[in-house]
């Protein structure tokens, strides 16, 4: 049966079982985006930024759900943080990103060479031949479950209303559901090393399994001096938070991620800083329950906080710990200006719930056992800014 190739696309994704799907508004993707609403008999949200829709995709493909984002080839160059950490820590179920070209210029601010950008950063891909795009997505899907990395499509915006073929083909079942796996998703000093060596072996199509593996670090004896006297003001807080938090907790860069290490077992993926909150919700689409994202406050006011929307749009109860000290710690300690991590939260002021003393254990467990029990957004901001505080 012959199609647009933006319905085939849509028909295409739907019948691999991508369970999550994302989208910001290009040209070239509408009729793909209405088709697949069409075919799910349901309008899907629109996502406002790329990095934070790429970074939803990979999260719930993280947590065993094929996932999809449709995205501009400007909009991947805005999304690389993501692109490159979704690399780092691989997937789980196929992730395949459809990105729409623009070679002519039509509607883009200047021409863009993705093939060289997508070469450039690592991630297996391939031009589609859009007289066979079915196929090409199927096998991309199936490229992405063997070698547990994304693997885009690049298609051609003006090819959309070319008339090509479905395909008959059907995946089976990804098989693999989400598994906690520190060494692979934990991205930090402590596993660079190996976790490149890991994403070179898969580029290069071969086996990775028996690549030598660090130790695990524990917490707080592994770490430099440096970032110890960090860890020790946030140990009452992960101490109560190990014992509230549900099936995944997401963090980002920073010493927080650190709390993903024994004895703590507190957080499970990290990638880029603002990250936590996409992946949370990519993974809560994709099935898992109660998941927390854990960020600090300069990580959530330079990009964390584009995934509120995207959780209250979608019905999601996301839970939102922020690590509230007033300043970029883990970076040079450079302070945010009094008054900017309020004024992001005021227009969700109904979900913030605050501890504001977290070395106090009663206190802390009151306000993240609510939160965890809530069928609803909650933001909960650990302040690190009084005078209790020991890093003064």
């Amino acid at each position: 049966m012959n199609g647009k190739a933006e319905e085939i696309i849509a028909q295409t994704l739907v019948g691999a079982g991508a369970r999550v799907i994302t989208y910001t508004p290009t040209f070239g993707g509408n009729g793909i985006f209405a088709e697949i609403g069409r075919i799910l008999g349901k309008a899907l949200p629109v996502s406002f930024n790329e990095e934070t829709a790429y970074a939803i995709g990979h999260g719930a493909a993280l947590a065993g759900g094929r996932s999809t984002t449709l995205i501009k080839s400007h909009g991947l160059a805005k999304a690389g943080n993501a692109v490159i950490d979704s690399l780092t820590a691989g997937v789980t179920a196929g992730f395949v990103p459809i990105v729409i070209d623009d070679r002519q210029g039509i509607q883009s601010d200047n021409i863009f060479d993705i093939h060289a950008f997508l070469t450039g950063i690592g991630i297996p891909f391939r031009v589609a031949n859009i007289a066979d795009i079915s196929g090409e997505i199927l096998e991309s899907f199936a490229a992405s479950e063997r070698l547990q990395l994304p693997h885009a499509v690049v298609v051609e915006a003006t090819d959309m209303e070319q008339s090509v073929p479905a395909s008959s083909r059907r995946l089976p079942d990804c098989g693999r559901g989400y598994k906690r796996e520190i060494m692979k998703h934990i991205l930090c000093p402590f596993f660079c090393d190996y976790q490149l060596r890991v994403l070179q072996a898969k580029q290069a199509g071969m086996d990775w399994q028996d690549i030598a593996k660090p130790a695990i670090p524990r917490i707080p004896e592994a770490l430099p001096d440096k970032w110890k006297p960090l860890a020790a003001a946030y140990r009452p807080l992960f101490t109560v938070f190990r014992d509230c938090r549900g099936e995944l907790v997401t963090g980002e860069t920073g010493v927080s991620t650190l709390f993903a290490f024994p004895p703590f077992h507190a957080v499970d993926i990290t990638t880029f800083m603002g990250g936590s909150l996409p992946l949370a919700i990519g993974a809560s689409l994709a099935g898992l329950r109660n998941v927390w994202a854990v960020t600090g406050d300069f990580s959530f006011i330079a990009a964390g906080h584009l995934g509120l929307p995207e959780a209250l749009q979608r019905g999601i109860p996301l839970k939102v710990l922020i690590l509230y000290n007033g300043r970029a710690e883990t970076t040079g300690g450079q302070p945010i200006p009094d008054g900017t991590l309020e004024g992001i939260l005021g227009g969700y002021d109904r979900y913030v719930r605050r501890i504001r003393d977290p070395q106090n254990f009663d206190e802390t467990e009151s306000v993240l056992r609510e939160a965890s029990a809530a069928n609803e957004l909650r933001i909960v901001a650990a302040d690190y800014r009084t005078n209790h505080n020991p890093l003064g």
